[in-house]
């Protein structure tokens, strides 16, 4: 505890050169209550007029091409720049507001107009009763011959010359290069407070800042501009010009980070890329992505967008694997179009976003069609909390940290690293880095709609403990030591709601003494400069990539490549007793996630048959029994394969292929796909709970599987058992004959039985 608080309260010392830092950060959506006031010019994150209705726009307003109100025709055209924005974010003194045109302007709510010149004003700001700043702006009358356009509010001072990243008051903080914001603005764009904040971190991703989230944005012509009367508003209309973008990266020396529109056509892509090209610092790197979260049904444009293209290409029948594999050919896609652009991928961390608890997903998107051969980094969100079910237990701050150290919460650090050292086992089984494009608490309760309800006042006031800090300190050593590299932090300075507490900090200029998780990352940053390859070049290092992945993964078929598995089975006689002293086989494939030796998962298979049936004793080792998941190959459970004629067809028969899942306390079996279910009901089976694992017996009659029984006869057949530790999802699995996960819809994964005498 000594040495952690010796690394995170002491802020005396110097922030690292951010050359060196293994952190990035998330930049904030462009809205009105963005407490990190990016912009020295305050308008430019205002609710576009328009969007403004019926609140401050009412009438029949007609509007520009860029958003101005350039007739009023009898109405009024309003909007708000500030909302509930805490008055210590802002720096004191008087606004100005510059404007073109002729008209009259009104200010309400936290705006005063204290004097008024031609073509600018005179504001303040001040508090407003529930101490928040809230400011609004009206235009009244306006010249549609000259109409008023081209608002600026802009913040009091300025900076040195020299100290872009220093905000100082008046010019007698400078030796004669002194530029105020109300005078420079034109070529000062970046609120110093901002760069001063952004300047620690590796990389910026500007997804949120670009305005991806819900947006069906498709041609370069549509695309957010520098002369649009504000970059702010709703989901798919707000976000912040890639010419700002780009400056910014350029400013601070950081590596951008950019997410391409889900629906953005070839034209946009490649003259995305073009600008960045021609714009960004040639000693800069540059992460690409496709779009974000495509597979969060949160975010249904995007969600839907793969599924509905994904199927319509008949990807796949299930129509989220469908979406998947078209994520990753489309992201494929945008990786060589990049790599078009700049002449080569020396500058490209091509990267695809994967689910930090999906290790199936992980495995679609960067194996099918050989993905994996043009992807640098797979990227998870390790966020850790309280599951929902939970959040009607937390009475107190002490309960919401009870609950994270909860061995059987999914979502607890602990938890949450196990996934993580899963996922870097597949990133690198692929030749792709780990990397975190989000990451660190994610404290919501959802059913809460104010600061005072439920758990979530429990929730801020964590986010505000100092032990929040350790947490955090604990969640970024666990990520280097499991595999991980770059993490991105979630999120820029905002304030916490009852959407969540997701602000690194609650505004810019916080102070560092009351913001656990901003100084646990640059206490972590300090001790822990950046350990991968290459990190501090201006080229990227690449993992060798492997040369046997793509044949499986590409055709779905590695039986091919692998030759399969036989055992010989006895005849038994009328005794039944013959499984009993039949020869033990191991189940030891890992063909998903990761098995931390034979006490997490292991097993053993031993079968015989006779004239009636095929008899099967499974036992597995298994320090975890885990039952909470609506589909069964979710939770702890055996998968029996039987391909019954030895015919080892790529596809079911829907004759005597079969699938059977067997879960602990299940009465019935669950049938794979194309499963014949005729006669099913006549396997037996007795399932019973041991104290180091499970064991299962099984009675299948050969009239179940459609054939005849003799010596000789040659049966496909294949075991594989689920596991589940941290619940939700399936952590990990195991084979006996099978190298990769497609057993359930391929018999030629399986191995071979020989019925003998």
């Amino acid at each position: 505890m000594g040495c952690l608080l010796a690394i995170t309260l002491n802020t005396s010392v110097a922030a690292p050169v951010n050359h060196g830092s293994p952190l990035g950060i998330n930049t904030n959506e462009a809205l009105e209550n963005d407490t990190s006031l990016p912009f020295v010019d305050l308008f430019r994150l205002a609710m576009p007029f328009e969007e403004a209705r019926p609140w401050f726009t009412k009438g029949n307003v007609r509007f520009d091409r860029h958003g101005w109100p350039m007739n009023l025709n009898g109405g009024k055209a309003g909007t708000r720049f500030l909302t509930q924005i805490d008055p210590k974010a802002l720096p004191q003194g008087l606004y100005t507001v510059r404007y073109d045109g002729d008209g009259e302007i009104r200010y309400g709510a936290s705006a005063k107009l204290v004097k008024r010149l031609p073509g600018m004003d005179l504001i303040s700001l001040q508090p407003m009763s529930d101490k928040k700043i809230t400011a609004t702006m009206f235009i009244d009358k306006t010249n549609p011959r000259n109409y008023i356009r081209n608002i600026r509010i802009l913040m009091p001072g300025g900076i040195c010359a020299n100290e872009p990243k220093r905000r100082v008051s008046n010019a007698r903080h400078c030796r004669g290069n002194y530029q105020s914001f109300a005078d420079h603005y034109k070529h000062i764009t970046f609120n110093p407070d901002y760069l001063h904040f952004m300047k620690d971190f590796k990389v910026l991703r500007f997804m949120n800042m670009a305005g991806i989230t819900r947006n069906n944005l498709q041609s370069w012509v549509h695309r957010p501009n520098l002369q649009e009367a504000t970059w702010g508003g709703s989901e798919g209309v707000r976000g912040v010009p890639l010419e700002i973008m780009v400056k910014l990266a350029n400013t601070l020396n950081v590596d951008p980070w950019f997410s391409i529109p889900h629906k953005a056509d070839n034209d946009f892509i490649k003259r995305y890329a073009q600008y960045v090209r021609r714009h960004l610092k040639p000693h800069l790197k540059v992460y690409v992505e496709y779009s974000n979260e495509t597979w969060n049904d949160v975010f249904v444009p995007q969600a839907e967008h793969m599924k509905q293209t994904g199927t319509r290409y008949k990807l796949d029948k299930d129509r989220r694997v469908a979406g998947a594999k078209y994520y990753s050919l489309q992201s494929v896609r945008i990786f060589k179009m990049w790599e078009q652009a700049f002449g080569g991928k020396q500058r490209l961390v091509r990267v695809m976003g994967g689910l930090t608890s999906d290790k199936n997903l992980s495995h679609t998107i960067l194996g099918y069609r050989d993905a994996y051969k043009h992807v640098d980094a797979l990227a998870i969100a390790p966020y850790f909390y309280v599951g929902q079910e939970r959040m009607r237990r937390i009475r107190s701050v002490g309960h919401v940290f009870q609950q994270l150290n909860a061995a059987d919460n999914r979502y607890s650090i602990q938890n949450v690293l196990k996934n993580v050292r899963q996922q870097a086992d597949i990133a690198k089984s692929y030749g792709a880095d780990l990397i975190a494009y989000e990451g660190g608490q994610h404290f919501v309760h959802s059913k809460t709609h104010s600061v005072t309800e439920g758990a979530t006042p429990y929730l801020i006031q964590a986010n505000r403990h100092p032990h929040m800090a350790n947490l955090y300190t604990q969640l970024l050593q666990g990520w280097k030591k499991a595999g991980g590299k770059l993490f991105v932090a979630f999120s820029s300075p905002r304030p916490y709601t009852w959407h969540g507490s997701w602000g690194v900090k609650e505004y810019i200029n916080q102070p560092t003494s009351q913001t656990p998780k901003y100084r646990a990352l640059m206490g972590f940053a300090r001790g822990n400069q950046c350990w991968w390859a290459a990190c501090r070049s201006t080229t990227i290092a690449r993992l060798p990539k492997p040369a046997q992945i793509s044949q499986s993964i590409h055709r779905g078929d590695d039986s091919n490549f692998i030759k399969p598995k036989v055992v010989r089975i006895r005849k038994q006689g009328q005794s039944r007793n013959g499984i009993q002293v039949a020869t033990a086989n191991r189940i030891g494939s890992v063909i998903n996630g990761t098995i931390h030796g034979s006490r997490d998962l292991s097993g053993t298979w031993r079968s015989s048959w006779d004239d009636q049936n095929l008899y099967v004793k499974v036992n597995i080792t298994d320090d975890r029994h885990v039952r909470d998941s609506a589909k069964p190959w979710a939770d702890d459970s055996i998968e029996i394969y039987i391909d019954a004629d030895g015919s080892r067809k790529s596809r079911y028969d829907g004759w005597n292929d079969f699938q059977l899942t067997y879960r602990l306390h299940d009465q019935r079996l669950t049938l794979g796909g194309r499963t014949p279910k005729n006669k099913i009901h006549a396997v037996k089976h007795r399932m019973v709970k041991l104290a180091n694992g499970y064991q299962l017996e099984t009675t299948i009659p050969w009239s179940t599987l459609n054939v005849r029984p003799k010596s000789g006869h040659v049966v496909g057949f294949d075991i594989q058992v689920n596991d589940d530790d941290s619940g939700d999802q399936r952590d990990a699995k195991l084979a006996w004959n099978a190298q990769t996960d497609q057993a359930w819809k391929n018999p030629q994964m399986f191995g071979q039985l020989v019925l003998t005498n």
